[in-house]
């Protein structure tokens, strides 16, 4: 009798090892779960924010690209006005050395006495 008693003791240690074992597997499952969920969130978290950054990348490169519209009016404008001055500078010079000969020619003749 002795036999059959050590035998179910046997059992009952091996009944024990299953279970502990089946209660591992199932500690080890829910910690796999929640270890995914977190690297689910972690992932959504990481994707908002790169969509966050995506608008205001977007704002920021509208207002550069109304800054630089704004700046390339301005630019034509100073290039055309730049462009008017250079013709007066041309106009004026060209006036200024008439002015000049005439002024010459004035003085050549005072000073010959044909001038009174």
């Amino acid at each position: 009798m002795a036999s059959p008693g050590g035998t179910s003791s046997g059992s009952s240690s091996l009944v024990s090892e299953e279970e502990l074992q089946a209660l591992k597997k199932q500690k080890r499952m829910i910690s796999n779960r929640e270890s995914a969920r977190r690297s689910r969130m972690r992932k959504q978290k990481k994707l908002d924010d790169l969509a966050a950054q995506v608008g205001q990348l977007r704002k920021e490169n509208g207002h550069i690209l109304r800054s630089l519209s704004f700046i390339t009016q301005q630019y034509f404008a100073v290039e055309a006005e730049n462009s008017v001055l250079r013709t007066q500078m041309m106009e004026l010079g060209s006036r200024l050395q008439s002015l000049g000969e005439i002024l010459h020619c004035l003085n050549s003749m005072s000073c010959d006495g044909l001038l009174v």
